[in-house]
């Protein structure tokens, strides 16, 4: 029996994280992206996190966004592709 899994991400506006993507697996939040700007002097990769808010745990970091989603899809959603 195959269960069918909806998901999408969802970019949220924020002053204190920018470039915060939010994902949504079967209408509940479970996890986000966000990457912090980068300086003059520094370049910073995209981090992850399981879970919102002060239950958030960090899962580890990825230079591109894609990377950055498809890590965070593949703990929840599984390896779909």
């Amino acid at each position: 029996m195959v269960m069918k899994v909806d998901y999408q991400w969802n970019r949220v506006v924020q002053r204190s994280l920018t470039n915060l993507n939010v994902l949504i697996v079967n209408g509940k939040d479970v996890g986000f992206i966000y990457k912090p700007t980068d300086t003059r002097t520094d370049r910073n990769a995209w981090r992850i996190h399981r879970g919102l808010g002060s239950d958030a745990e960090f899962l580890g970091h990825a230079w591109r966004q894609t990377d950055a989603k498809r890590m965070l899809e593949d703990v929840f959603v599984g390896v779909c592709r």
